[in-house]
């Protein structure tokens, strides 16, 4: 396996982490206000605490714990995923965890914290998408938005319940339990995927910001395009705009869709020249406030967010 797996052959003598909280002087906290406050940062008494890597790993993960552990996502609401830069503290945080989930090649302050406790045998590291080999997509090369798709999601359910049963064997069952029961709804969330693209007029989907959706081609057959890429920073030319206008008028789209997480300012402007219409979309990478209030997890992201967007624009009768 290619995950690091660090914590001791006794998984019992892994240290409580008391609160996310309570180390001082860390950049990120700083830079974003107390993660305590958020919702999902909520204590208990259970006996470990997880820090995950961004909204899609914590949503995961507290599915498959239960009541057993502490879930928090590292990432503070209303930051993206793809753009937290948390600084130099990070790893101070994460030491303070008994185990750290993290998706490898996605930021890169995760892989630099995983690599950084390689060598601590308080923290169990586990590497999201051990099993799941990415692809080569048009929005660049190993894409790893791999949890877009509810069934490749299923097998990193799978792999992050049997770590945590070897981090607390004693409740081994119960994490199994709960990987099956939430596969299941993955399972029910990719059939509601299917019939909406059977029922769908149009196959093309315009991105206007950062595209994590390259894994709906692969399952669903959507040909997605985006002038941007992958990376939220970049900055489309005037060639690659025009060029994704002739697709519109080509297909005849009358939507353009943004991630949630970002500006909305260059789908706005591709949907201007047009007269389209602009809708929002989640690659379940950032918690806004709203969400927040309502506890969303990632079947909401899909069904309260992503299913009625891509009804309107891929014309679905």
């Amino acid at each position: 396996m290619t995950m690091m797996k660090h914590a001791s052959d006794e998984p019992s003598g892994l240290t409580r982490r008391q609160t996310i909280t309570g180390a001082a002087g860390l950049g990120f906290a700083a830079m974003a206000g107390c993660l305590g406050d958020d919702p999902q940062d909520d204590t208990s008494d259970a006996e470990y605490t997880v820090s995950t890597g961004f909204l899609a790993l914590w949503d995961i993960t507290r599915n498959v714990a239960g009541e057993q552990m502490d879930v928090i996502d590292l990432v503070p609401t209303g930051e993206h995923g793809h753009e937290f830069d948390p600084g130099t503290g990070v790893v101070s945080e994460i030491e303070d965890s008994d185990v750290f989930i993290y998706l490898r090649d996605f930021a890169s302050w995760q892989d630099d914290a995983a690599a950084e406790l390689e060598g601590d045998d308080d923290v169990y590291v586990i590497e999201a998408a051990d099993d799941i080999e990415f692809f080569d997509s048009p929005a660049e090369d190993d894409d790893e938005h791999f949890w877009m798709d509810p069934v490749r999601c299923q097998s990193a359910v799978d792999h992050i319940a049997a770590e945590l049963s070897e981090v607390d064997p004693d409740n081994a069952d119960e994490y199994e339990a709960n990987a099956d029961a939430f596969n299941d709804e993955l399972q029910e969330l990719h059939e509601e995927f299917e019939a909406l693209v059977e029922g769908a007029e149009i196959d093309q989907l315009i991105v206007g910001t950062h595209d994590s959706f390259q894994w709906w081609h692969r399952q669903y057959g959507l040909d997605i395009h985006s002038p941007i890429g992958t990376s939220p920073d970049s900055e489309p030319s005037a060639q690659e705009i025009e060029e994704i206008e002739g697709i519109m008028d080509e297909h005849g789209i009358e939507h353009v869709v943004y991630d949630v997480g970002e500006p909305d300012d260059l789908a706005e402007s591709i949907a201007d020249e047009i007269d389209a219409e602009v809708l929002p979309i989640s690659p379940v990478e950032t918690q806004l406030p709203e969400y927040d209030e309502n506890d969303w997890g990632y079947v909401d992201h899909y069904r309260e967010i992503n299913f009625p967007t891509l009804e309107v624009a891929l014309g679905v009768q």
